[in-house]
């Protein structure tokens, strides 16, 4: 029994734990401040040198709050809770629940601290004073002992505030389950989806860091980004420049929708424990959607000569009179001109589409992208769009490039498309880039423990913070012709300030 009890005293001891506590805020500080967490060990060599670089790596410095021995101190720490609770709470709960003589025992008469006074008054009155001023001190509940001609009166409150190192405990060992489930359990990454796409899986981040590695993590259903936007400011101070970005994602299970919600910085989406957080976009490189506008070519040709003949006869007309009727000339080609490109039919372009329809002919998609000169520049809005078109025309197969800018459209289409007969020149008009949309996931099933510990903490130390236990004994005492007033107190805490209210006040009352 003696050894248990020294086991007991050990595990309890608070130096243990408070230097387990201690050593855990350190390594925390490195962990999150000073050391990068999940860094190869070539990136520590460059950062720290070789030397720190082989600590590092050799004590695990690297991911400490996935080590060994993080996760054993939270363990002390919890260990040392518990054995606290056991060694020190049973006598601190029958100090404040167990048996207590509700009579003024001669022991504490006889104390110093104990105050006495002298009423010239009956006892009965002076009964019915005391017991309103210990109402108005908030003891609700008194009990009372009547004697030949003493009454002993007893009164208590606050004996919960006893329970605050319990539960503050409780709310400790809570959070420390919750942080170690966390840390065994948890799972963090990130995944892009693009627009009309779906994914099931994400990559998880490298120990310790937000980094997503090549580690792959299955999701127990499949998130599906239906479409993204950018939302912009619109005041002139800020104008353009971007308030917010949202996805509008979708969650299938067994085949079935089973969830739909927009998602937002700041705002992310919970689903079976799963916290799906809007993190990242970008541009995916492809269009999402194009306004293609076609045109006769033939019929745009002739109005080019037309027009390049008669400009060359207003350069060289020699009379202001013949000057002015080709410049009639050529306002009236350059209507006929904006009404060729203005009632030309147009067709709709969406990502993901296999044909486009153009007069009876059905045009199969080959290829398209944002940028076709240079990919990389997408996600600086440099744009360069084409559509590759695979056409069949006059028992010819050949591939024709749609592309935006008509300085290189037309050429292209010459070399590409006229050449073998083909009469409709087709652009780009309009168009959009297709986004990108970065979640990031994490799943720590923890995190309610966690909260719960918290409000545990907060509650246990209120109750031992903002609540007092406290005793009174009162001995009434009735001789010749007066009342004698005995009242022995006890405090949990600040008693001497308590002792001074008490003979401060109560006399008030005796005396009125």
């Amino acid at each position: 029994m003696n050894l248990l009890n020294k086991i007991v005293k050990i595990l309890g001891s608070p130096k243990l734990g408070v230097l387990a506590l201690i050593i855990l805020a350190i390594l925390t500080v490195l962990g999150s401040t000073y050391i990068k967490q999940g860094e190869t060990y070539f990136t520590y060599v460059r950062e720290y040198g070789e030397e720190a670089a082989k600590i590092i790596w050799i004590l695990w410095l690297d991911k400490i709050f996935h080590a060994w021995y993080y996760q054993l101190l939270m363990v002390i720490v919890g260990v040392s809770v518990i054995f606290a609770t056991i060694d020190r709470f049973p006598r601190i709960f029958l100090s404040a629940y167990g048996k207590v003589n509700k009579k003024l025992s001669e022991k504490l008469l006889k104390k110093k601290t104990t105050l006495k006074f002298e009423v010239n008054k009956p006892i009965q009155d002076v009964l019915d004073r005391i017991i309103q001023f210990l109402a108005d001190k908030g003891f609700k509940s008194i009990d009372k002992i009547e004697e030949k001609n003493e009454i002993y009166l007893f009164a208590e409150k606050g004996k919960i505030s006893r329970l605050g190192m319990l539960v503050t405990h409780i709310g400790i060992i809570v959070f420390l389950i919750g942080a170690i489930m966390g840390s065994y359990f948890g799972i963090r990454g990130q995944v892009e989806i693009a627009e009309g796409e779906s994914a099931d899986i994400f990559y998880k981040f490298r120990e310790g860091s937000l980094q997503a590695g090549n580690e792959i993590a299955k999701l127990p259903f499949t998130i599906k980004v239906n479409r993204f936007w950018l939302d912009f400011y619109d005041s002139e101070k800020f104008k353009g420049a971007i308030k917010s970005f949202n996805s509008e994602i979708e969650i299938w299970k067994e085949g079935q929708l089973v969830e739909k919600k927009v998602i937002k910085v700041n705002h992310p989406m919970i689903y079976e424990g799963y916290r799906i957080f809007q993190a990242s976009y970008g541009k995916t490189g492809e269009i999402k959607r194009a306004k293609l506008i076609i045109v006769e070519y033939p019929k745009m040709l002739e109005l080019m000569k037309a027009v390049s003949k008669v400009n060359q006869q207003i350069q060289e007309a020699k009379t202001p009179e013949e000057k002015e009727k080709l410049q009639k000339i050529m306002r009236e080609l350059q209507t006929q001109s904006v009404i060729l490109f203005s009632q030309a039919p147009r067709t709709d372009y969406t990502f993901g589409q296999k044909e486009i329809k153009v007069k009876d002919m059905s045009l199969k998609i080959v290829n398209q992208t944002l940028n076709y000169k240079n990919p990389m520049l997408v996600n600086r809005d440099v744009y360069d769009p084409v559509i590759v078109v695979k056409v069949s025309y006059n028992d010819k197969e050949f591939n024709l490039p749609i592309l935006a800018d008509p300085n290189v459209a037309i050429p292209a289409f010459n070399q590409f498309g006229y050449k073998h007969g083909f009469p409709y020149l087709i652009m780009i008009e309009e168009f959009e880039p297709r986004y990108f949309s970065g979640l990031q996931i994490s799943n720590f099933p923890g995190t309610n423990l966690i909260w719960l510990g918290t409000v545990i903490v907060v509650l246990g130390t209120m109750l031992a913070f903002y609540t007092i236990h406290r005793r009174v004994w009162i001995k009434l005492e009735e001789k010749d012709g007066k009342t004698l007033v005995y009242v022995a107190l006890y405090s949990q805490k600040f008693k001497e300030s308590f002792v001074r209210d008490v003979k401060e006040t109560l006399p008030k009352y005796l005396e009125a």
